[in-house]
């Protein structure tokens, strides 16, 4: 087979694989979204196998875990939605890899996640529900004339192509940073398409240089403490951690992750997805569940602005695809 032939080959396989990729201008492939026709293959036992609550959750009514993310913003919702309904809602912190281990072991109702859903994640009979998007800022220091990059700039650094500040064309008459840059990293879910994966889709292609942090808050002190600095992190964020410090969120391609209708879009580049998923198979379904992330749905929607979250409703009206209630591709 010849070698072209055989790259067009590879190249329309991924597009069955993946309703969403990207070749970078390098010729790398960032997925974005997975198959969600596609499901993991289990064994019979595993298919017949109940949902069993963990000792923590004993007695409850309903049981949700949700990442590091979803927890702080959601919980409020749910406390309310518990008191409101006379029922008794475990909830547990943790990370997508939490939510994915308490899945698979049958042990929740709920699961929250700040990606978009790995084929791993695909379980037998269970459902993603999208709250919405949430813009992934570029952060940089608040000493840093720097006011925009393009995709690939951004790419570039983190890559470690571009190393110094100063090799960043000036715009709008600021002064050149001469200093080396310092890119900041927090490599979160691997597995899962999205987030820092739409940067660079594999952690070996970062720079040798990236400082790897493994807490949110660590991301902003970083950036605040060090002029030559760049990360990236959700909106919420940056007001949640601002006892941290403060970081500078530049535009990309002339695009301020503030810009809502941009990023409702598809104009923005970089954003995190938010899921939680519900079981569809009649013995494992529970009704409380089905009616919680209804709940969540629509209070999401009425405080877009505190979470600095794109809702589901307005990336339907911006042409973003779903398959059900799940985003599965971009408009």
């Amino acid at each position: 087979m010849h070698i072209r032939s055989y790259s067009i080959r590879i190249f329309l396989l991924l597009q069955l694989l993946v309703p969403s990729t990207l070749f970078a201008n390098d010729h790398s492939i960032i997925v974005k979204f997975t198959d969600p026709n596609v499901e993991m293959v289990k064994p019979e036992k595993w298919h017949k196998k109940q949902i069993k609550y963990g000792k923590w959750a004993k007695g409850a009514d309903l049981v949700v875990t949700l990442d590091q993310h979803l927890y702080p913003t959601f919980l409020p919702m749910i406390k309310k939605y518990a008191k409101q309904n006379s029922i008794d809602i475990a909830v547990r912190e943790g990370t997508c890899g939490t939510s994915e281990g308490l899945v698979n072991k049958k042990q929740v109702d709920i699961a929250g996640y700040c990606c978009a859903p790995s084929l791993t994640d695909r379980l037998p009979g269970l459902e993603f529900h999208t709250i919405g998007i949430a813009a992934l800022a570029v952060l940089v220091n608040p000493d840093n004339p720097v006011k925009n990059l393009t995709t690939q700039q951004v790419r570039d650094i983190f890559r470690g192509k571009i190393t110094n500040w100063n090799q960043i064309e000036p715009e709008h008459g600021e002064k050149r940073l001469n200093l080396p840059i310092r890119p900041v990293g927090r490599l979160h879910c691997k597995v899962r398409p999205g987030h820092w994966r739409l940067i660079l889709d594999n952690e070996d292609e970062f720079s040798p240089a990236l400082v790897e942090v493994g807490q949110i808050s660590n991301m902003i002190s970083v950036v605040a403490e060090y002029k030559g600095a760049i990360g990236y992190e959700v909106l919420w964020n940056l007001t949640r951690f601002k006892e941290e410090g403060e970081a500078k969120a530049v535009l990309v391609n002339n695009i301020s992750p503030y810009n809502d209708a941009a990023v409702a879009q598809g104009k923005y580049p970089f954003y995190r997805v938010d899921n939680v998923t519900t079981w569809r198979d009649s013995h494992l379904a529970n009704t409380n569940a089905k009616n919680l992330v209804n709940y969540i749905r629509e209070k999401s929607v009425n405080t877009k602005d505190e979470f600095a979250l794109i809702p589901e409703d307005s990336l339907r009206k911006n042409g973003w695809k779903f398959k059900g209630n799940e985003l599965i591709g971009e408009p």
